[in-house]
């Protein structure tokens, strides 16, 4: 298996970071009692990457991301087991505003109405 070279993600747009900063406590993968500066690593990982690789899927073993987010997780309390579904969370909403930026606002509301 190959691995992809690992250069830090370009810094995630504030906009997506900003989102997680007012939205994370309601997040299915919130626990009581963690704030978002343990988030923040994981979420910033989820964003910055799909940002860099939308090619891939977020489990591709390529993508290496347990490894990234060590590089990444400074004083988070959050080991990779633990920040996986804010990066997972992170990584599915950057991909879904992607698709509707594709798509277009009326053409992503059709396709809601039709789910």
């Amino acid at each position: 298996m190959t691995t992809i070279p690992f250069r830090l993600p370009r810094k995630a747009p504030a906009s997506d970071l900003g989102y997680w900063a007012i939205a994370y406590h309601t997040a299915s993968f919130h626990r009581a009692g963690v704030s978002f500066r343990d988030y923040g690593p994981a979420l910033y990982l989820g964003v910055a990457v799909f940002n860099e690789h939308p090619e891939y899927c977020f489990d591709d073993p390529r993508l290496n991301l347990e490894r990234r987010y060590r590089e990444v997780r400074g004083n988070s309390c959050l080991d990779w087991a633990q920040a996986k579904p804010a990066a997972r969370a992170a990584w599915e909403r950057a991909q879904a505003q992607e698709l509707a930026a594709q798509i277009g606002p009326v053409d992503s509301l059709r396709l809601c109405a039709h789910a």
